[in-house]
């Protein structure tokens, strides 16, 4: 590292202050080391220089008096020129210093005050004692001193005012001396036009050496920085420099370029326009674009241009200017390009999934939404007719539940596979959503050709899959609508689709149907039984039902089973199987299963306390809510005692987030509540969630019990099931018993409770006082008449 030099009254004087203003430290270290070089390398002239001018003047001094004082003179200057030239001739062995200390120029401008020292001597010395022909010699070589040496030291000024200070004081003396005043007066004025010239001229060059020094400085950091960017332009990644000549033939080829174009120098001479239509198609419009600029001579920039490079497609942008000249002529373009292959990529990668399903590569729903608009404006405009098939997967939510959202991934893939398959050279295909597709079909849309469309696509669908080794089962329910017979809307036509697959599936499953009107009335009817059921809930017009459990030996009731309905004014009582799948599309089925909860427990609390009641809960309810809260506040409400109420859930609860719905119901169990598997023997009836959660009693469901009475293994079953319920420990009622046999059956093979018509049919709160205080009489015949009247009365 130089070390800083010292800012002094040297330093100020150095160059002029404003362009030194403009340097900074280092480069000021390093302007010091080119001025002192150039004035070194002056050296050997001066020396020799020097001298040749002492001899001179003591050949023409020889006969002066004061001849022994000239040569004692001369031979100190020649002796110090010497000196200052052997210091040079050294210098030149050492390497060379880019900068200077300040004690280098120190030393350089005291070596020229010792040169102007002497040569101030050299008037005194000579001028007053000479003869005319010796002071107009010697006033030759003072002259040519002061302006040589003066020159030499003009980039300086430091250096050329400690020369000039003593010589022209010399001078100024020794005009004093001469015999007239004229010439005193002449001889001063030319030293002072000499010291003026030399002064001005000394700062004018100096400051263009260093406004020379500043532009070279800033030219050659100029030229580092752009030789880095150049070097780290080609090594980049993405983006190369090309060239070529005023006859189009590329003169330049970067190690970069040579790579992405899998080629070598051997590109140089190359046609341009010819190279890039070898790889980008005579055809192609950047190409062409690119054409016409360079005939025109115009710049174009980032023109973006698709080639192939070998097998492999690749996105080039292209910016290139032509390039003239000094005096004006075109000498070829020059450019750079940018391999945009990676962003291009990205941004099909976007559009596709802007368009498409990402798991399927089907269209998605808006793309689809966006075909079929096209589909009714040519039907608008030219009256073509096309049919949208809306299907739904059968069965596809109980694999996926079971086996998994990967497997169920998987399953959707393969269908869309054979969906492309079974209609190959339709697009209009899409997965609208979960397990539902679309397709739009246009050039058959002849209810003959779209119900040979719709079976092979069922039959195809159906067939089994193999995904991860297992075999998987599913189906596939078609909805069929038609334009324009079936709406000119795409909302209309998705919508009819819609209602037609609902009725396809509410028909079986794996069928196919087309849209008929009345399944638009039906729709309205289900909107309208909607409405009215948010009504329902303000107006108090749901209410609770109850059929009695008998116990399989007492034949007594052990409790009642909460039954809901709805007391429409208009349509008398609807039935749960008609409402609550509104209330849970609806979102209301929370409400209505809380107000049932609440409701039961209410009037149960009015029971004796031996009397249980069952609630029976959906699952949507019960994964939707917060049940332990809402049993607790229910019980707390009521009063109620806890063992006394009965929550009864179906299987579908127990197949997903196990984990949750276990803890809920020990929750249920901690506040004392008793947990019933409603149904059991439908459903996927694994075992294994007996033990897994914590239920007290199994219900059979109703379906076994009705076949019981000729169907041997529906027996058989249910002798298995009550065998199951024994082990268990759990209480095991049979629901459904509409005769004798059958109850009596049930009785034998250890059922513990029994619900059916054959005991009672559902009945209100009011029926239910009846029904106790009947069973109550028939217990008691041997009550008298007062107690019973008294019963009455309480009831």
């Amino acid at each position: 590292m130089h070390p800083e030099p010292e800012k002094n009254a040297d330093t100020a004087i150095a160059a002029p202050s404003d362009a030194l203003d403009r340097v900074d430290d280092d480069m000021l270290s390093v302007l010091y080391a080119k001025q002192i070089s150039a004035v070194s390398d002056a050296t050997p002239a001066l020396a020799l220089g020097n001298i040749a001018i002492t001899l001179i003047l003591l050949a023409i001094c020889v006969d002066m008096e004061n001849f022994n004082m000239i040569v004692l003179w001369a031979g100190a200057l020649n002796f110090f020129a010497v000196c200052r030239l052997v210091v040079w001739l050294d210098r030149r062995k050492l390497p060379v210093h880019r900068s200077a200390t300040p004690d280098r120029l120190n030393k350089l401008i005291a070596n020229s005050l010792i040169f102007g020292l002497f040569w101030g001597l050299m008037p005194i010395l000579v001028m007053p004692q000479a003869t005319a022909s010796i002071r107009m010699i010697g006033a030759v070589e003072y002259t040519g001193i002061i302006c040589v040496t003066g020159f030499m030291l003009t980039i300086l000024p430091q250096a050329l005012i400690a020369f000039l200070l003593p010589t022209i004081a010399g001078g100024i003396f020794a005009a004093y001396a001469l015999p007239s005043m004229t010439d005193t007066i002449a001889a001063l004025s030319l030293l002072a036009c000499f010291s003026v010239i030399i002064f001005t001229e000394s700062v004018r060059r100096s400051f263009d050496f260093v406004s020379n020094f500043k532009q070279e400085a800033t030219v050659r950091s100029q030229r580092d920085i752009i030789g880095l960017l150049l070097k780290e332009f080609e090594e980049n990644a993405s983006d190369w420099l090309w060239e070529f000549d005023s006859e189009g033939k590329i003169d330049r080829v970067s190690d970069r370029f040579a790579s992405v174009t899998h080629s070598d120098a051997s590109l140089e001479g190359q046609d341009f326009i010819e190279f890039l239509a070898t790889i980008a198609g005579r055809n192609n419009s950047s190409l062409e674009e690119i054409r016409f600029s360079i005939e025109d001579q115009k710049t174009f920039k980032d023109l973006e241009i698709r080639v192939l490079v070998g097998d492999q497609e690749q996105w080039w942008r292209l910016t290139g200017k032509p390039i003239y000249s000094e005096s004006g002529s075109y000498r070829g373009y020059v450019g750079t390009a940018s391999d945009i292959t990676a962003k291009k990529f990205a941004e099909r990668q976007i559009s596709f999934l802007a368009h498409n399903d990402p798991l399927t590569g089907l269209l998605n729903r808006a793309k689809f939404t966006e075909h079929l608009k096209h589909c009714v404006a040519r039907l608008e405009r030219y009256g073509s007719p096309f049919a949208v098939l809306y299907m739904d997967l059968d069965n596809f939510k109980s694999v996926n539940d079971t086996r998994g959202h990967l497997v169920g991934d998987s399953l959707l893939s393969a269908v869309a596979k054979r969906i492309r398959t079974t209609l190959r050279g339709t697009e209009n295909i899409a997965r609208l959503g979960g397990d539902e597709f679309a397709i739009i079909i246009q050039d058959d849309a002849t209810a003959e050709e779209l119900e040979k469309i719709a079976k092979r696509l069922i039959a195809e669908v159906s067939k089994p899959y193999e995904i991860d080794g297992e075999t998987v089962l599913i189906g596939i329910s078609i909805g069929i609508a038609i334009a324009p017979i079936n709406g000119t809307r795409p909302d209309q036509l998705l919508r009819n689709a819609d209602l037609a697959l609902y009725r396809a599936k509410a028909e079986g499953r794996g069928l196919h149907c087309f849209f008929e009107s009345r399944m638009d009335t039906d729709l309205r009817e289900k909107r309208m039984l909607e409405s009215e059921l948010r009504k329902a809930l303000e107006n108090g017009e749901l209410e609770l039902y109850f059929q009695p459990l008998i116990g399989a030996d007492s034949q007594k009731p052990m409790g009642f089973e909460a039954l809901i309905r709805w007391n429409h004014p208009i349509r008398g009582i609807v039935t749960p199987s008609e409402f609550i799948p509104i209330a849970e599309l609806g979102g209301m089925i929370c409400e209505i299963g809380d107000w049932t909860v609440r409701e039961a427990c209410r009037i149960a609390a009015t029971w004796t306390e031996d009397l249980t009641v069952a609630v029976n809960l959906s699952a949507r309810h019960f994964q939707s809510s917060d049940i332990v809260e809402t049993v607790s506040s229910a019980l707390k409400e009521s009063g109620l005692p806890a063992h006394c109420l009965e929550i009864e859930v179906t299987e579908s609860l127990l197949i997903k987030n196990q984990e949750e719905v276990r803890d809920r119901l020990s929750g249920l169990k901690k506040i004392g509540v008793n947990i019933a598997l409603d149904d059991f023997g439908t459903g996927y009836s694994s075992l294994s969630y007996l033990l897994k959660f914590p239920f007290d009693k199994i219900k059979i469901d109703r379906s076994f019990v009705m076949a019981s009475s000729e169907d041997l293994v529906a027996q058989d079953i249910l002798r298995t099931i009550a065998s199951l319920g024994q082990t268990l420990q759990m209480t095991v009622t049979a629901e459904g018993v509409e005769t004798p046999e059958q109850a009596k059956f049930l009785s034998e093979i250890a059922c513990n409770q029994l619900q059916g018509f054959f005991f009672s049919k559902p009945m209100d709160q009011t029926a239910v006082a009846a029904y106790l205080l009947k069973s109550f009489i028939a217990d008691k015949q041997i009550a008298s008449a007062p107690e019973i009247q008294e019963l009455k009365k309480a009831v």
